[in-house]
């Protein structure tokens, strides 16, 4: 299966894909997001005030995309979330290029680790053990006895080395060969093996867990905080990172009024010269169970426009919208969904 349904909407599912639904529905991410009822026809299925994909376990995939009322995309409402999600996360590339959710995140693991790559992978210390032919560091004394006994050109000894060999630059290159495997876009899996090609000096991650378990959080690597949330989600989100070739059945969810407050925001700056838009995500797992259960992955928006001028940081998608260079009227809002509203205004010139 490959479909698409809006959010607010229902359909019936399969036994099966109504199973995972429910058990996904009880995590505690999935709150007030997705719902199943029964009917006389089988499960239904509604997905409330979130966009997204479900991945089935028979690798049948279900887009969750936006309603906007007045706007009208004959066959092809997947576009609408492509716009959103270009625009938000300041994508280049066309967004005709990336239909697919999936594809679509992989993309931006792409740009993300691309552009730590141009500033620099981070190196660290290791503590390193071996028969060497010419002493450095400290003697290992029992050691050098017990292996040189007859090899008296050898010596054993401790020492450090600094190197890129460190647990977030494995779990990197993991998550890029997981990818390259899953991925289904020829330009994905070109730039992936691009990136592979670069980290070639350095190992894949023997013990996933582990290595996020010794991952560094400081100032010093605020670089690789966006790498390394997506390879949480990649490899243990949606199950990449296991020894099987299977994929983890998983539910890849954004509210729709965080994503539409920040789709209002980036649009109503694009053309403000007194300050500039940032925005940053983190992402939250739930998995129920183990290599068998099913995962829900919700990514958070937090933006904000730091005003040079006034010297202080506007955060109201609202007020952004009014104070967006030229005229734009405030819509009428269906339902009182003021932010809905205003981000259909600018899809609808965005989609012509």
């Amino acid at each position: 299966m490959y479909a698409s349904l809006t959010e607010g909407e229902s359909m019936i599912m399969e036994q099966l894909e109504s199973k995972q639904i429910a058990a996904m529905a009880e995590l505690p991410l999935c709150e007030g997001h997705l719902r199943l009822t029964d009917s006389p026809r089988g499960p239904v299925f509604t997905a409330e005030k979130c966009i997204g994909q479900i991945n089935f376990r028979d690798g049948g995939i279900l887009n969750l995309v936006p309603r906007i009322p007045n706007l009208r995309l004959e066959g092809d409402s997947g576009k609408i979330l492509i716009e959103l999600m270009y625009s938000v996360f300041g994508m280049e590339t066309k967004r005709e290029d990336y239909a697919n959710l999936f594809e679509f995140c992989v993309r931006v693991f792409i740009d993300t680790v691309g552009r730590l790559l141009q500033k620099g992978l981070r190196s660290k210390y290791h503590s390193v053990e071996g028969n060497e032919k010419a002493f450095k560091g400290r003697i290992m004394f029992n050691e050098h006895i017990r292996q040189n006994f007859i090899h008296k050109e050898r010596i054993y000894v401790e020492y450090e080395t600094y190197s890129q060999d460190r647990p977030e630059n494995r779990l990197i290159k993991s998550t890029l060969e997981a990818l390259i495997r899953r991925t289904g876009d020829s330009r994905n899996k070109k730039g992936l093996k691009s990136l592979v090609a670069e980290m070639e000096e350095i190992p894949s991650s023997e013990d996933i867990d582990r290595d996020f378990g010794r991952c560094v959080s400081d100032r010093n690597m605020a670089d690789y905080e966006g790498p390394m949330m997506w390879c949480n989600i990649f490899l243990k989100g949606m199950g990449l990172g296991g020894s099987s070739s299977g994929v983890l059945p998983y539910a890849l969810l954004i509210s729709t009024d965080v994503l539409f407050g920040a789709y209002v925001a980036r649009k109503s700056s694009a053309n403000r010269t007194d300050g500039a838009f940032l925005i940053k995500y983190r992402a939250e797992i739930n998995t129920e169970g183990d290599a068998t259960g099913v995962s829900v992955i919700r990514i958070d928006l937090d933006w904000n426009y730091y005003n040079r001028e006034k010297d202080r940081t506007e955060t109201d998608a609202e007020m952004m919208f009014m104070s967006a260079p030229g005229y734009r009227v405030i819509p009428r809002a269906e339902d009182g969904d003021r932010l809905r509203a205003m981000a259909g205004s600018y899809l609808a010139d965005a989609m012509v």
